[in-house]
């Protein structure tokens, strides 16, 4: 059998297939035809599920994504190129949920997370005599998000 001929099945019933065959791959319906089928349908579904729902744990992705983006960008110098790689903008497309892992990321690494952070939030506490240091900017976001309520009171930076 080739992989061209496995097809996402389902028990057979009276209506949906011929006595004797199994998931229309010609298979009969002994114990090794049942197993095929089975390892058939449970591959098919872990392949076909959409990455947005294997993705349940929004930290999970968030970290996925971050990794991804820091290292396809780490040799770029353009805020511009490294704030449209795919990564970052499937963060951005997180949304208000991403906040608080890209203010703990800043609060440990300040990076470019700023573009993110005005995208989603619609914000920008950063002051113009700010712009251009990024050890200051990062100071911005991390008091708006105690403002926010993003970041606790007791936590010290």
């Amino acid at each position: 059998m080739t992989y061209a001929n496995l097809r996402l099945c389902k028990k057979p019933s009276s209506q949906s297939a011929p006595q004797g065959i199994y998931c229309g791959t010609g298979l009969t319906q002994g114990r090794d035809s049942i197993t095929m089928s089975d390892v058939c349908r449970n591959s098919m579904e872990h392949f076909l599920w959409p990455v947005s729902r294997q993705w349940a744990d929004p930290y999970t992705r968030f970290v996925s994504l971050k990794a991804e983006w820091q290292a396809d960008t780490s040799v770029l110098s353009s805020i511009t190129e490294t704030s449209m790689h795919p990564a970052y903008q499937q963060i951005i497309g997180m949304g208000p949920v991403a906040i608080p892992f890209i203010l703990d990321e800043l609060r440990r690494e300040p990076d470019d997370w700023f573009w993110a952070l005005k995208s989603i939030t619609g914000e920008d506490p950063v002051l113009p005599e700010q712009r251009g240091d990024m050890d200051q900017m990062a100071q911005a976001w991390l008091q708006w998000g105690k403002l926010q309520g993003y970041i606790k009171q007791n936590v010290y930076y």
